[in-house]
């Protein structure tokens, strides 16, 4: 614990700044889609850093920052023009400036991100891998406390739904794996790590989470030498203490009756209506005109789709229907400058981050966006160790070279 707080509350600068963020992420004090206190707090945290010329990006980090500025430049020129179309129209959804400014809004929270590990390096994969856990156990701790997590069929804990809690414990858990293969810490806190996350995905009934849950454990384990005598004994014991939550606990039976309850209540959809059309993929099919520039977001009135009045339930279809080819073609490229030179491990565990996007919409959550960016500052932690490696290599080659000329000349 000694070492949380030294890497997070404890920390020094703007990463105590960027420590106390990450902890009041999950708690949501006003409506859905309205501004937190950890927002506010991030704006003018940003602005100040802005202003006292701290916000620095160059070569690796600054590419995915520049590709996501592109699509987020994009996006607003879409929407601008759907509000130009419709004007004097009734208009279902958001304004065009307030969808925009959620875009920009990730966009600076991810810059504030890589800046700050290009300041502090090591320093802040620490702190943000730490300030995760810490939140986690904050949350559980408060809702023992407070009763938040009890009776309801899927919990919130502090957000504004369900589906909130979910996807946070699937972001904050695949940030705390991304950045533990940099550093030295126990494998207590990586295991942990899997009960906490996985204790509030339990608590969302979020089969999607819990399903990512699992690919990631699995990923870690053969990243890690799944036949290992460690992980072999990490995996009996997590297994075991999982099976006898899930079966013998109170909690366990809780969760059990929820799953059925909600299980019941997707039954209650009428037979016809597939996957397809319940996401509101069926825009795709309907309008598929829109696939050329995008649709815009707003407007949902204009579409011909089972649910009506409403956004996509869907973060990808969200992207190719709202921004068509060209924003689809700029959100890949953005994806690629994150992902692109990372062993197949650290692409295995974007996986679960970008599949919770096929039935959900999570575009406006910024702890996905923080996750994301994990991926290029490990990137630049590795190439940081091969250059070490690669400089220690040259000195020893070129020592034993000098050994061996010493030796020649003696014998000579």
């Amino acid at each position: 614990m000694l070492a949380i707080f030294k890497h997070t509350l404890g920390a020094t600068g703007w990463l105590r700044a960027w420590a106390i963020y990450l902890i009041a992420f999950p708690f949501y004090f006003f409506p859905a889609g309205s501004a937190q206190p950890s927002d506010i707090f991030i704006v003018v945290l940003i602005g100040f850093y802005i202003l006292g010329r701290k916000f620095q990006l160059r070569g690796a980090l600054k590419e995915p920052f520049t590709r996501f500025l592109r699509f987020c430049i994009y996006l607003t020129v879409v929407n601008f023009g759907v509000f130009i179309a419709l004007l004097g129209e009734s208009n279902k959804g958001l304004p065009w400036y307030i969808i925009s400014a959620f875009y920009f809004y990730n966009l600076f929270v991810m810059g504030f991100a890589l800046s700050l590990y290009k300041q502090y390096g090591k320093a802040f994969l620490y702190t943000t891998m730490y300030s995760c856990i810490m939140a986690a156990i904050l949350q559980i701790v408060l809702s023992q406390v407070l009763g938040t997590g009890g009776g309801e069929v899927r919990g919130a804990l502090f957000f504004t739904n369900p589906n909130q809690l979910g996807y946070y414990s699937l972001c904050g858990l695949a940030i705390v794996l991304v950045l533990e293969t940099m550093l030295k810490i126990p494998k207590l806190w990586v295991y942990s790590s899997f009960f906490l996350f996985s204790y509030l995905a339990l608590v969302s009934i979020s089969k999607a989470a819990m399903g990512a849950m699992i690919i990631l454990f699995g990923v870690y384990l053969l990243a890690n030498g799944i036949l290992s005598m460690r992980n072999v004994f990490a995996l009996l014991i997590v297994g075991g203490l999982g099976f006898y939550g899930l079966t013998k606990t109170e909690f366990g039976k809780t969760f059990q009756r929820n799953l059925e309850v909600r299980e019941l209540n997707e039954a209650d959809r009428p037979e016809e209506i597939t996957e397809w059309q319940y996401r509101g993929y069926d825009r795709i099919t309907n309008h598929p005109e829109y696939l050329v520039f995008g649709a815009g977001e707003g407007g949902y009135n204009r579409f011909d789709t089972y649910i009506d009045n409403h956004e996509i339930h869907s973060s990808f279809g969200t992207i190719i229907f709202s921004y068509g080819i060209p924003g689809t073609i700029l959100f890949v490229m953005f994806v690629f400058s994150i992902l692109k030179k990372l062993p197949w491990y650290y692409l295995i565990y974007s996986l679960p981050l970008f599949s919770y996007g096929v039935t959900h919409m999570g575009l406006r959550f910024t702890i996905f966006w923080v996750a994301l960016m994990m991926f290029p500052v490990i990137r630049m932690e590795r190439m940081k160790v091969d250059f070490y490696k690669q400089v220690i290599a040259r000195r020893k080659r070129a020592k034993d070279s000098e050994i061996n000329r010493s030796k020649s000349q003696v014998v000579v």
